[in-house]
């Protein structure tokens, strides 16, 4: 197989954009918003929308449904950056809500996520410079796989960058240990401040990144996205922050997917950690304030 430089490999679903909602509507209501969006949703499929758009020679393997969504998946990707791997399940599909605040809500049925594994998808992995394991919660058989995973990829000598997502039923001390035992296999971990304070048990994002860098290899980044404040990134006990531009924002969905890609993009060009910070940080902040999306730096 042709050697990429960036493989994405996780989540990709059908994403039902909708509001704004003020408030969530009481049981036997019905509300109405003014906006509504169908689109390729997924900490994968997003991550690989930007990729296309930036032009990074990426390539994303995911499983798809053998059904009418699915079959629109598969045409909203180029075919070839992405491969297909067929699942008897229906096609997975978020339902995003939008609020005033900017923040989201989102609700999935893992359809056909539920049957991405390893054994299935190895086969079809070219060698790559960096992998990007996205949506670990949303993928929960690819991720009893993890440890094996990050075993091969260390042996293959590819990078790899992580974004699990938020845990459905929050960090248990279990699920705390489980991502914990990742992290040495992990050169950049890309996570959002939730995230971050929870897994770490840290009250900010500065003690959080202090708290997980430690456990990375020790060329490993720590970068913790902060939404409108930008991001925090922690390498060999250094701090790099990066602020993000006031934009109108149109659409915040799937931005630090975009960012991951943006980010992941910069470092395959060359660029040092604070210029991929910036560049992932205009990227991300054009994509949420244009419509249709646009990746490109400005």
């Amino acid at each position: 197989m042709k050697p990429v430089d960036l493989l994405i490999l996780g989540n990709v679903n059908v994403d039902l954009i909708l509001g704004p909602l003020a408030q969530w509507p009481a049981e036997g209501t019905e509300t109405l918003v003014p906006d509504m969006m169908w689109r390729v949703g997924g900490n994968a499929g997003n991550a690989a929308l930007a990729c296309a758009g930036l032009g990074t020679n990426a390539l994303t393997v995911s499983t798809v449904g053998d059904d009418l969504p699915g079959q629109w998946l598969r045409g909203q990707l180029p075919p070839e950056q992405t491969r297909w791997l067929s699942s008897p399940e229906p096609t997975s599909t978020t339902a995003a809500f939008t609020h005033p605040s900017g923040e989201r809500t989102f609700i999935t049925h893992l359809g056909h996520l539920r049957t991405l594994n390893w054994t299935q998808a190895r086969p079809h992995l070219p060698p790559a410079r960096l992998v990007l394991l996205a949506g670990a919660f949303l993928t929960p058989t690819l991720r009893a796989a993890y440890p094996a995973m990050l075993q091969h990829f260390r042996q293959q000598g590819t990078e790899v960058a992580v974004d699990f997502g938020w845990p459905d039923g929050g960090f248990t001390p279990e699920l705390r240990e489980e991502v914990r035992g990742w992290l040495p296999f992990v050169h950049h971990l890309l996570i959002n401040e939730l995230e971050a304070q929870h897994l770490a048990e840290r009250p900010d994002s500065s003690a959080a990144a202090q708290s997980l860098a430690p456990l990375l290899p020790p060329d490993g980044t720590v970068v913790i996205k902060q939404g409108a404040r930008g991001v925090t990134a922690q390498r060999g006990g250094q701090i790099y922050t990066q602020p993000a531009p006031q934009v109108t924002l149109i659409d915040t969905v799937g931005a630090g997917d975009t960012w991951n890609a943006a980010y992941l993009h910069a470092l395959l060009q060359g660029k040092s950690l604070p210029d991929a910070l910036a560049d992932a940080v205009r990227v991300a902040s054009t994509a949420i304030s244009t419509h249709p999306r646009r990746f490109v730096l400005l």
